[in-house]
């Protein structure tokens, strides 16, 4: 009696499950949660997410007339993906280089290369990432020379990393994650903002208020504008209070930055939440939103190992200007004014996102 009873409880369960499969398969709701994050996924770690780099700028500084220092000269400008800048002829233009993110290497050779066999490289450490990989591959063509001319006493190199001189990689992370942290929250919080009223059926009242489209938009914004703003602020006093890591920009500039990236996103996810018809469609289309912004943004792996559709959609990315101005802000001393070529894409985005989800807000109340 017990096994039919088990038998009948189980065909029960295995019929409400063969019912639940049919349901999500046959929802195009469902459809889309099932298979849009996985291919979203798939794409952007398999192609984006790259630390190769394709691109990489030099420039290089020689006072030395010997043979050794010309083959080296000359495997640099032979190797794949290494692209010469700039001949200097003095220490400053090497400096200048990498403070402008004209190049992301500079290599010196004194006149004197040829006994000391010291090499002197600089680098752009405002993206670890980047400096690493480009600091591997010059290592990788010295070991080469020093395995092909000399054993005992080969050539060494002598490396330094601009603006972050300990080349710590959570320096560039935890500065990044500021602003990434503002696109988790403001996102989320702003696309799920008119689903919720939908479905916690306050979206009829909400309309019948005296409030005009732009004011509810305006009211819908704020809450999570203001939210990531005291989030970052928070992060950014962790990163200079616990972890030590120096700022040498202005407060005031990092907050406005942080308020203009904010109201940027946060039209990106009125617009998703205006045209979500549930909670769960706000949900996953921004939470697949926030990882291709996050990937492109060029602070997990760089801009230039991206294929170039993906670099397309890096500089089509506000956080990828954004991202980049913090660093520049923070690390380096900039001012807003100096950040302005990244300050003006952002803020042109921003106006952009928000006028399509002003006219998607006012064309769903009417």
């Amino acid at each position: 009696m017990n096994i039919s009873f088990f038998k009948k409880s189980l065909l029960r369960i295995l019929g409400l499950v063969k019912k639940e499969f049919l349901t999500i398969l046959m929802d195009r709701n469902s459809k889309i949660i099932l298979f849009a994050p996985v291919i979203v996924q798939c794409i952007i770690f398999g192609y984006g997410a790259s630390f190769h780099l394709e691109h990489v700028p030099y420039v290089i500084c020689s006072q030395s007339n010997d043979a050794l220092s010309h083959e080296i000269e000359q495997t640099l400008a032979k190797t794949p993906h290494f692209e010469l800048q700039e001949q200097c002829t003095s220490i400053e233009c090497l400096r200048d280089n990498v403070n402008y993110q004209k190049s992301l290497i500079a290599i010196y050779i004194d006149s004197n290369f040829k006994n000391t066999r010291n090499l002197n490289m600089i680098l752009d450490a405002r993206n670890t990432a980047s400096a690493n990989t480009a600091s591997g591959y010059v290592n990788e063509i010295i070991e080469n020379i020093n395995n092909k001319y000399f054993g005992k006493n080969p050539i060494t190199i002598n490396t330094q990393f601009l603006f972050n001189e300990n080349n710590y990689t959570r320096y560039t992370i935890l500065i990044g994650m500021t602003l990434a942290l503002s696109i988790i929250q403001v996102l989320l919080l702003s696309s799920l903002s008119v689903t919720r009223e939908k479905e916690d059926g306050t979206y009829d009242m909400m309309i019948m208020t005296p409030a005009r489209p732009l004011e509810m938009l305006i009211g819908k914004a704020l809450p999570p504008i203001i939210i990531a703003t005291i989030q970052s602020l928070i992060l950014i006093t962790i990163c200079y209070f616990y972890f030590k890591i120096p700022m040498r920009g202005s407060l005031i500039g990092l907050t406005i930055l942080v308020v203009t990236f904010s109201v940027t996103v946060v039209g990106i996810g009125l617009t998703i939440s205006t045209l979500s018809s549930t909670t769960i469609q706000s949900l996953i289309f921004g939470f697949s939103l926030c990882t291709i912004l996050i990937m492109t943004s060029g602070l997990i792996t760089a801009v230039d190992g991206m294929p170039s559709s993906f670099k397309v959609m890096a500089y089509l990315n506000p956080a990828y200007y954004g991202i980049n101005s913090m660093w520049q802000i923070y690390l380096e001393g900039k001012t807003l004014l100096d950040v302005m070529p990244l300050i003006a894409p952002l803020i042109a985005i921003g106006i952009i996102t928000l006028s399509i989800a002003s006219y998607l807000f006012r064309h769903k109340l009417n």
